[in-house]
């Protein structure tokens, strides 16, 4: 008895979850989102279910394309300074990354002895000295350019 129980609650669990609203939305880096609640700029894009008020037979209403932006302009204002916020975040966060990279190889280009290359064949070419000198300056150009002088 137990076990029919738990397979009649076991199979409808999943039933549960496909009765829910699917709305899409792309953030501010272009990445399609889905979720099961609305937010700003979502679209709907599955409906299923009986909603609550409507009957069996009766029609059930278009669903909408896209939900409704604000008449705020002030609202709008503040998401789109939001907006700019996160933006240059993510630039700067970005420079910090590169930045650092471009110091680790000026580093490691500085404190090697010998620099080399891959080879046609994967082995190593070692560069001369005077190819190293100028890895090692372009890396140093590389790195001012990304993190100011140093």
């Amino acid at each position: 008895m137990r076990r029919a129980i738990a397979i009649a609650i076991l199979s409808w669990v999943p039933v549960g979850a496909c009765l829910a609203d699917v709305y899409r939305s792309v953030d501010s880096q272009g990445h399609v989102q889905y979720s099961d609640t609305p937010t700003p700029g979502a679209e709907l894009v599955r409906m299923t279910g009986v909603r609550a008020g409507s009957s069996l037979n009766a029609p059930a209403p278009p669903p909408p394309t896209t939900v409704a932006k604000s008449t705020d302009p002030v609202h709008d204002k503040l998401v789109q300074d939001a907006a700019a916020r996160a933006v240059q975040k993510d630039t700067s966060e970005s420079r910090a990354d590169q930045c650092k990279k471009a110091q680790d190889a000026y580093q490691a280009s500085i404190q090697a002895r010998r620099i080399y290359k891959a080879g046609a064949d994967g082995g190593r070419e070692y560069l001369s000295d005077a190819d190293a000198d100028q890895v090692r300056l372009t890396n140093r150009t590389t790195m001012e350019a990304l993190c100011g002088p140093q």
